[in-house]
């Protein structure tokens, strides 16, 4: 196992977010197209004239469907693509989860198992050390920095 493996998986938690609102905002797009009036569009055109006076006008609507098929198409592509990086995603974590498991520093496998796996910002990561440890000694330089340090000497 190599530490590239906790970057690889914090990119690939960030880029499953990103692909996640991506997806929900095309599914509400495509919710907005097919059952609000938002989709219909109308317009209003002239039936024709009989020399300078207008015949009449008439009003025009209609579902725009080429607009909802590639929402839809973009939607599916979406989905697919996040259910393949949810997997990837998957497999990082096991890999992730392994390499923490194979530190031998206690200490250093639980700041990092905070940080990288449940996702944490250094000072939460702090404060889980102090309550884990039963000592108030914790801060988030302190954690980033002996998580530097760490990194480093690997």
């Amino acid at each position: 196992m190599d530490k590239n493996i906790l970057q690889q998986y914090l990119h690939t938690k960030a880029r499953i977010k990103y692909l996640r609102t991506q997806t929900e905002k095309l599914r509400r797009k495509t919710d907005r197209l097919m059952y609000t009036g938002y989709g219909f569009a109308g317009d209003t055109v002239s039936r024709g004239k009989r020399g300078r006076k207008p015949l009449g006008t008439v009003r025009i609507s209609g579902f725009p469907v080429p607009e909802y098929q590639k929402t839809v198409g973009q939607l599916k592509r979406s989905s697919k693509l996040l259910k393949a990086e949810e997997l990837k995603l998957g497999k990082l974590a096991a890999g992730a989860e392994e390499f923490i498991a194979s530190i031998s520093d206690v200490e250093m496998r639980d700041i990092l198992s905070f940080y990288y796996i449940k996702g944490m910002t250094w000072a939460q990561a702090a404060g889980q050390m102090d309550i884990l440890h039963g000592v108030k000694k914790y801060t988030a330089d302190g954690c980033r920095k002996k998580h530097d340090r760490f990194m480093k000497s690997l």
